[in-house]
């Protein structure tokens, strides 16, 4: 087991180390010291599944969930005092084309999406400490209400990656018609 663990990590690329294990990294020590809750387990390679699949849940949640919300956040400009959008991304085509030109381009938005990521991670981190707080409170109300919550997490969960697969879907077919376009030309 361990030498099959040690083999996967020499495979693993810089996007999941940045996107998916730092974050669940992050994310397992704030829980820990910011709740009384602890998602490690003691085992080196149970805690790097942990971390790893914390992250991944947190980096779907920074794509599907927090750059939405981005992207519609509107703010004033100071100088033409209209309102903008708070992001502005490149368009798709323009992407495309400058990455596969200048491949710094692509490190970037690598570095750009583990900022988005980071942002995901803490907000995933005060969620907990809200649904901490709000556990408490609510048994001195209601009683044990745990089963609802874990109903709640896994229906999230499923629906976050199902949003996630058809992001990455839509992501791909855009990638091959580029392609194709690209191909018909010569």
């Amino acid at each position: 087991m361990e030498e099959i663990g040690k083999c996967m990590l020499l495979k693993i690329s810089s996007y999941n180390i940045f996107n998916n294990f730092f974050p669940g990294i992050a994310f397992c020590y704030m829980v820990k010291y910011l709740t009384n809750y602890e998602l490690d387990t003691g085992s080196v390679w149970e805690n790097l599944f942990i971390y790893y699949f914390w992250g991944l849940i947190i980096s779907r949640i920074g794509s599907v969930v927090i750059e939405n919300i981005l992207l519609k956040i509107k703010i004033k400009n100071k100088e033409s005092k209209l309102k903008e959008n708070y992001i502005n991304r490149a368009p798709y085509e323009e992407y495309s084309r400058a990455s596969e030109k200048y491949s710094f381009i692509k490190i970037l938005n690598e570095t750009n999406n583990v900022y988005r990521t980071m942002v995901s991670t803490f907000a995933c981190v005060l969620i907990i400490k809200i649904y901490e707080v709000l556990s408490v409170y609510c048994v001195k109300l209601f009683g044990q209400i745990g089963m609802v919550f874990q109903i709640l997490f896994l229906a999230v969960g499923i629906i976050l990656f199902i949003m996630s697969y058809k992001k990455q879907t839509d992501y791909i077919r855009k990638r091959v018609q580029d392609y194709m376009i690209q191909e018909d030309k010569k």
